[in-house]
């Protein structure tokens, strides 16, 4: 045991544990497996302890796939909500082009932990599912606050601003596995076929380029709508 370990107070050694047992999940789902399939003893086999262990942190997988969530990929998305702050700039024209680029930076910042949201957002743990939906749940609802700010968004109502903002994270987030199969590709590829990173700085580019006008079309179309009109739903009879 080095003395940086034997300076660390129980608090700390327990946070480090409790980091070890997160970076163990995110690592083997990042080889292709889904959370609902890894048990406990590949998880403990990982961070190098015996699965007694895992017990002093979390009381079985589920708990441990919602504290990932809950502990470090909410960290993640509020990191992400304070830059981004979409509503809160005057020039709202290159607000939206630079949130996408921002949201793109933090998903090539912390590769593993958008993985795993995109993998597992319907995945097979409900407990992981659940902590995932409230995280954009909050996510939408700061982004809806902040669209209020702009005077473009004051005559659209708070139910339905939320109903933009929803519908822009969902928008956004079905972005993450394309851009990080972009990101990876090249490590995939034989030596032979490999991709210059020219080519690779080209397509994310593009795609950088398609998801802006994506998210520009989304909010400027939000423009005419009108929070009076009621959605008249047809009848399935």
């Amino acid at each position: 045991m080095t003395s940086d370990v034997k300076g660390l107070s129980r608090e700390q050694k327990k946070r480090q544990t409790r980091q070890a047992f997160f970076n163990a999940v995110l690592d083997l789902c990042m080889t292709g497996q889904g959370y609902s399939s890894i048990s406990l003893r590949q998880v403990t086999r990982e961070v190098g302890v015996v699965p007694t262990a895992f017990y002093r942190h979390f009381a079985d997988m589920e708990a441990l796939g919602k504290a990932l969530v809950e502990d470090e990929l909410g960290g993640v998305l509020a990191m992400l909500r304070e830059h981004m702050q979409l509503g809160r700039k005057r020039s709202f024209d290159r607000q939206i082009a630079k949130s996408v680029q921002l949201f793109f930076k933090a998903v090539d910042a912390q590769p593993r932990y958008w993985q795993f949201i995109a993998s597992e957002r319907f995945g097979g743990s409900e407990a992981v599912r659940r902590a995932i939906s409230d995280q954009i749940s909050v996510f939408a609802k700061i982004m809806s606050d902040d669209l209020a700010l702009q005077p473009a968004f004051a005559h659209i109502n708070s139910y339905d601003r939320y109903l933009l903002a929803e519908t822009g994270v969902n928008l956004s987030f079905s972005w993450i596995i394309d851009w990080l199969e972009l990101s990876y590709s090249s490590d995939l590829d034989d030596d032979e076929n490999e991709r210059p990173s020219s080519e690779i700085t080209r397509q994310k580019q593009e795609m950088l380029h398609r998801c802006t006008r994506q998210m520009q079309m989304l909010l400027y179309g939000a423009y005419n709508w009108k929070s009076s009109e009621e959605t008249v739903l047809d009848d399935p009879s």
